[in-house]
């Protein structure tokens, strides 16, 4: 009889089993199991329709004398004094190719009597299905005694454990571990059989096509700022979809940066779970709010919307400036006198719905005008007054002085501008008028001094616009000589009549300028000589008199 027909013989048509008696094989000891290893030695006589005793089998030797005997550490089992052997059977038919269940037994070859071993068993699902209620029982001679199983015995009885190993997947492997001993030199003996029933499961998937789409774009932005648009598609349902395309139209007031009023994506093909994301960037040409929505569509008949919106603001700056109240002397009225410090003022506001990110004031500084300060940090570079004002939340504003002073009289207009980010410039402008003084220096030197009687010296006379910021006009200069000094030769055709000398005026000098003018004394008698030199102006009627002496001897 064939193992496959000895299979039929026992009926085990959609189960597998096979006896294989193996030295060796499990058993239990003391009523309970524990511990776990793979494999089981099977074999068969393939002349033989059923399952024979094993040829191989293991000894239980006495033990050496003390003198030889090898200890090892618990809880390591005993070595094995000869190896190690292994033995396996295939369910149903014997042969490895043509069966569903591989059982292998690993076991020493020899054992020392008293000292306990380890058997392991390898339960092997050789198929690619699933095997259902795999269970494997073994028997052994009385001599073996059990101390451990892992996994521990689904049942025992005498001289026999089962195991229950359930399911096996597929290539799946389980393992046994049989812990024991022998306690008289002898044969231990021992069988396994195994069983299971094969499964075969096919499954019908149903499936249905579903999509959503999300569109997330700022709910706010500054108008000059890009708006990016971000849309995502999703294959939500569990079927594949096909010529999946997104659709956004975008509302009048917004295109793309590219000037386009609709952004297309195609997004193929999608499977299911899976997503994609689309993003563009939009740009606003006025402020308000703006919504619009998106529209994905598919091949299969599915579509989703989304909307989304935004709005757009944008600051919008204004800037005023205040000059100090004017003075009055004598019915002219001006800001202040040259030489002078006065403060100008600017208020910058933003009046529009944004904030104006780092703005900044800029103030011309007038020609002749020097910049001595300022407040909140203002500073000046070149012909500029600087502040930078940080930014300026809607509907704030930030006032901002500085301390000028003009070296000449006249008008001075400060023009100011004003920006941030995204705001459009504003500029503004404000006079000062400034007034003068006149201010005349008049200087006299003698060259030598002292003089013998019968000597000259020379008289330099300099008269200087020294500032105040006018121009002095018609200016005349007069030199009187006392009697011991007798005048001589004036410089730029002066006139001498007697003891007085006379220059012709100067119709204008300029602030800062001077003019120069010389002429010689001649002593005539001893003394303390005290020449006088008067200087008069259009404006300056009653003269300036600066007195010179010279000593004769």
């Amino acid at each position: 009889m064939t193992i496959p027909q000895y299979f039929k013989t026992l009926g085990l048509v959609g189960t597998a089993a096979l006896a294989v008696f193996l030295t060796g094989c499990a058993s239990k000891s003391g009523g309970s199991w524990s511990g776990s290893e793979p494999h089981n030695p099977f074999c068969q006589d393939p002349t033989h329709g059923h399952p024979i005793r094993a040829t191989q089998e293991f000894k239980a030797e006495e033990p050496p004398p003390a003198p030889r005997q090898v200890t090892t550490a618990e809880p390591a089992p005993a070595p094995a004094p000869t190896g190690f052997k292994t033995s396996s059977a295939a369910f149903p038919t014997g042969d490895r190719r043509t069966s569903a269940l591989l059982v292998e037994k690993t076991l020493p070859v020899q054992v020392l009597a008293g000292k306990e071993f380890e058997v392991v068993y390898k339960v092997s699902n050789l198929t690619d299905l699933t095997l259902q209620d795999v269970t494997v029982t073994c028997d052994h001679t009385p001599n073996f005694k059990a101390s451990s199983a892992t996994p521990e015995p689904s049942q025992m009885g005498a001289n026999e454990a089962t195991w229950n190993l359930g399911e096996l997947a597929p290539k799946q492997t389980k393992e046994i571990r049989v812990r024991g001993r022998a306690d008289e030199p002898g044969t231990i003996r021992g069988c396994c059989t195994a069983s299971f029933k094969p499964v075969i499961c096919d499954t019908i998937l149903v499936v249905k096509p579903a999509i959503a789409l999300e569109k997330t774009m700022p709910a706010q932005v500054v108008q000059c700022d890009p708006i990016p648009v971000k849309l995502v598609v999703k294959n939500t349902g569990s079927s594949q979809l096909t010529n999946v395309r997104v659709t956004d139209s975008l509302p009048a007031g917004l295109t793309t940066d590219a000037g386009q009023n609709t952004a297309s994506f195609d997004a193929g093909t999608l499977a299911p779970g899976q997503s994609k994301e689309f993003s563009f960037v939009a740009k606003a040409s006025r402020t308000g709010s703006f919504e619009n929505p998106a529209k994905a569509t598919s091949a299969e008949g599915v579509e989703a919307a989304a909307r989304a919106s935004v709005t757009v603001v944008k600051p919008a700056l204004a800037v005023a400036c205040t000059v100090p109240p004017d003075k009055e002397i004598e019915g002219l009225k001006f800001t202040e006198f040259f030489g002078r410090p006065f403060q100008v003022c600017w208020e910058v506001k933003n009046t529009g719905n944004a904030a104006s990110a780092n703005t900044v004031l800029d103030v011309a500084i007038p020609a002749g005008v020097t910049f001595r300060s300022a407040t909140e940090g203002g500073t000046a570079s070149g012909s500029t007054a600087t502040w930078n004002l940080g930014s300026l939340a809607p509907g704030a504003s930030k006032k901002v002085c500085a301390t000028f002073v003009a070296a000449n009289a006249g008008n001075y207009a400060f023009n100011a501008t004003t920006k941030g980010v995204c705001a459009d410039p504003a500029t503004t402008s404000c006079s000062v008028v400034i007034q003068g003084i006149n201010a005349i220096l008049v200087e006299v030197v003698d060259d030598p001094d002292p003089i013998q009687v019968g000597e000259e010296t020379t008289y330099t006379i300099k008269v200087t616009n020294q500032g105040g910021g006018l121009d002095l006009q018609d200016v005349t200069v007069k030199a009187v000589f006392p009697d011991g000094i007798t005048p001589l030769a004036p410089s730029n055709n002066g006139q001498v009549s007697g003891k007085t000398v006379t220059w012709a005026p100067v119709a204008r000098l300029p602030l800062k300028q001077t003019i120069t003018y010389t002429v010689k004394g001649k002593a005539t008698t001893i003394g303390d000589n005290r020449v006088e030199f008067q200087v008069t102006t259009r404006a300056r009627q009653t003269p300036i008199v600066e007195i010179e002496s010279t000593t004769s001897y």
